[in-house]
């Protein structure tokens, strides 16, 4: 009983700070895997809204994938839960340039949002713990990151809630054994080929026996201390970022050259970073951002491949971030229009 009462706590107060606590519902993001079961099982005994969960079949794994899909809608089912599975190929649904792993991150946020959409439900559940905050700390340290990244994982960022981030991963599986609950053990998760799970199952004990044996602890403390600080810089940040924007189809956004061009490197490092979260874009590592602050002082005409299919493109009536097809149909646009060719906004 004294278990319960310290999990119920942890999870309430979590969801307090997130906002999730009294609203009315919440998808869940079911993989069938340990943390994403134990959050389920917290939710479903503690939180009084409507919950759904949403689980992804990926097709992978020797059809392993499909026996996860039917152990979550079956879990659900002993729990009275609503379970919506969706079957992807993800392997045959990568964009250009994406890697198996980019491609199955999209299509499971693209299904939590539908369903959430479907359902009219506010929030969406995601089952990171402490445990992940310190990978993705790490993860982003080594490939260069300002406090944005050596704060790992937010709790909340829109619709996007962490209800169990508070949890160490072991913690959440004594949760499940105490209440002889089952859950699937994905045997990629132990793959040392990626470099999440190196970090995970080497760098990380290796740490903590050699340099610091409370080092997780130490770093889940240091991400709790940026996130209070970057809550009031990303404050200013939103400010500016309002100020900044003006209208310039075909861009899904646009900036100001005159607006920005007196920012701080600093400040603009900030807004941009903020703006690619705000268009759900993968993150830039430090380097490429600061190749993109060097590229807006440098100023004439350019373009730079974000991601995927968008690109940021700049002249001096707007810096844009475009989808590549837009860009080419603009061009071609100018040409039949003014018989001749004619360079788009974005290049004059």
């Amino acid at each position: 009983m004294k278990k319960l009462t310290v999990s119920y706590k942890k999870l309430k107060a979590a969801g307090e700070r997130q906002g999730w606590w009294d609203s009315e519902g919440l998808v869940a993001a079911l993989s069938g895997g340990g943390d994403s079961v134990a959050m389920l099982w917290l939710l479903h005994r503690f939180y009084k809204g409507r919950l759904v969960a949403a689980h992804l079949d990926h097709c992978t794994r020797e059809g392993m994938s499909h026996e996860d899909a039917a152990f979550s809608k079956d879990l659900c089912g002993k729990w009275g839960i609503k379970c919506i599975v969706k079957t992807v190929e993800v392997f045959q649904e990568r964009l250009t340039g994406e890697s198996f792993e980019m491609a199955g991150r999209r299509e499971r946020y693209t299904h939590f949002y539908e369903t959430a959409e479907a359902e009219g439900l506010p929030f969406i559940a995601v089952g990171h713990s402490a445990d992940d905050v310190v990978e993705t700390q790490l993860m982003n340290l080594f490939r260069g990151t300002g406090l944005d990244g050596l704060r790992g994982i937010p709790e909340r960022r829109g619709m996007i809630v962490r209800p169990i981030i508070d949890f160490r991963r072991d913690e959440l599986r004594g949760i499940l054994r105490d209440n002889r609950v089952e859950w699937r053990e994905d045997a990629s998760n132990a793959d040392t080929v990626y470099k999440r799970n190196r970090v995970r199952e080497e760098l990380i004990p290796w740490i903590r026996e050699n340099m610091n044996p409370n080092f997780e602890s130490s770093m889940i403390g240091l991400s709790k201390q940026i996130d209070r600080e970057l809550e009031l810089k990303q404050k200013v940040t939103e400010k500016l970022l309002a100020d900044a924007v003006i209208a310039m189809p075909p861009a899904i956004v646009c900036w100001s050259p005159a607006f920005i061009k007196n920012i701080p490197d600093t400040d603009l490092a900030d807004m941009l970073r903020l703006q690619g979260i705000m268009l759900d874009l993968p993150r830039l590592d430090r380097d490429r951002t600061l190749k993109l602050v060097a590229l807006i002082r440098k100023g004439g005409n350019w373009r730079f491949q974000w991601a995927r299919d968008i690109e940021v493109c700049w002249s001096n009536r707007g810096m844009g971030w475009l989808h590549r097809e837009d860009i080419g149909k603009g061009v071609a646009e100018n040409r039949q229009n003014a018989g001749k060719p004619v360079l788009p906004w974005w290049a004059r």
